[in-house]
């Protein structure tokens, strides 16, 4: 299996959102019919990083564009605030500019396999 990288932990806070697995219907006179659409909810974490260095920087875009090819590969992640190992896969890069000399700045959101 693989594993996300040695770098530093991202800045805080970290998000974590909850995919609702149920499915909903209204009717005409107000009333709802509910059921579970999935067996289980995944959770999507997003991690920031708001001053990587360049090298630590170098690393993950190593991992993100040849080792697991954004979300072709599942991996394993630790969650740092739990210590709790978890698969999943990367589902959004973004916001990723240098912010200051040798400093990047990158979002990740990893979701749940």
């Amino acid at each position: 299996m693989i594993t996300f990288p040695e770098i530093r932990p991202p800045s805080y806070p970290i998000g974590m959102e909850v995919e609702d697995n149920s499915l909903r219907s209204n009717f005409e006179d107000g009333s709802m019919q509910s059921r579970v659409k999935f067996t289980r909810s995944r959770a999507k974490y997003t991690l920031k990083w708001n001053s990587l260095p360049q090298d630590e920087y170098e690393i993950l875009y190593e991992f993100i564009t040849k080792k697991v090819k954004y979300s072709a590969q599942s991996f394993t992640w630790t969650n740092p605030a739990t210590n709790k190992k978890i698969e999943v896969r990367i589902t959004n890069v973004s916001n990723v500019e240098l912010s200051t000399l040798d400093y990047w700045t990158i979002t990740l959101e990893l979701t749940e396999v």
